[in-house]
């Protein structure tokens, strides 16, 4: 071995780092050997390297991406300021995580907890009867960061097919999911535009009756009409359900009954209730 060179074993020892990790953080880049001996396999390390194998520990203790710490290694000067950006934005993506948070304590019934909603509060939710629509839709599996593209694209498809068949609709649209959507949930969403006219369902678009049911629902702002906020309005629903003794009718839904605006309600977080 070429001097200050130490085998994976004696590198991982002295960084405090697992044989598991430096492997991870070989095949991500982070934290190469020096030389892998081509007969053996074996991983050298060199003693130099130990200040970014220390770096990696510290910062994977903050429990910082693997992606974020390559990019905080990548830049050799300014590194602190980078670190404290990225622990600033992790604080305040915790803050507006507190609806999830209160969204999952009233899902389990958390006895003797407080449920906050943020801007949002039972006395919010407001119950009105829906009529029976006809409605044109598309169903398909999303994550969160495409949700409002993908339904977004969804409407402009079903309306381009409407127009194409003569029919007639207005503004309003919604989306259901019938499968939670966020980190580890795909949906499916199904995007709804109601309709009137004869119309014969073409490729992925689904024509259905969509029956006379009582909706409650939330109003929401533009200013709330946004991930994660609008988990309040959820949350609000939920907590109505559950403490009125009330039983929902189908899955929740995303009303948007007018055009956009960044003034004034722009959609209703909804369910039929029973």
């Amino acid at each position: 071995m070429a001097a200050g060179e130490v085998t994976i074993g004696e590198f991982a020892r002295r960084s405090g780092l697992s044989l598991k990790a430096l492997r991870l953080y070989d095949a991500r880049g982070l934290l190469q050997p020096v030389r892998v001996d081509p007969a053996t396999g074996y991983r050298y390390y060199d003693l130099d390297q130990l200040a970014r194998a220390r770096t990696v520990s510290l910062l994977r203790r903050l429990e910082m991406p693997l992606a974020a710490i390559a990019d905080v290694l990548a830049e050799p000067v300014g590194q602190a300021a980078a670190i404290r950006s990225w622990w600033s934005e992790r604080q305040r993506d915790l803050a507006d995580r507190g609806p999830e948070l209160d969204l999952v304590l009233q899902s389990l019934g958390a006895a003797g907890e407080t449920v906050h909603t943020g801007r949002f509060g039972i006395d919010d939710v407001l119950v009105r009867p829906a009529a029976a629509r006809t409605v044109a839709t598309v169903r398909r599996h999303v994550v969160q960061d495409d949700l409002v593209a993908a339904f977004a694209s969804d409407v402009l498809e079903i309306r381009s097919f409407l127009d194409e068949g003569g029919a007639s609709y207005g503004t309003e649209f919604w989306v259901v999911f019938h499968g939670a959507v966020g980190r580890d949930g795909d949906g499916p969403i199904e995007t709804c535009v109601p309709y009137e006219g004869a119309l014969t369902p073409v490729g992925p678009i689904t024509l259905r009756q969509e029956p006379a049911q009582t909706m409650a629902f939330v109003p929401v702002t533009a200013a709330d009409c946004r991930y994660p906020q609008i988990i309040g309005a959820y949350v609000a629903l939920e907590t109505w359900f559950s403490v009125g003794g009330r039983r929902a009718a189908g899955p929740s839904r995303e009303l948007y009954p007018v055009p956009w605006s960044d003034e004034g309600v722009v959609a209703h977080v909804a369910q039929p209730v029973a």
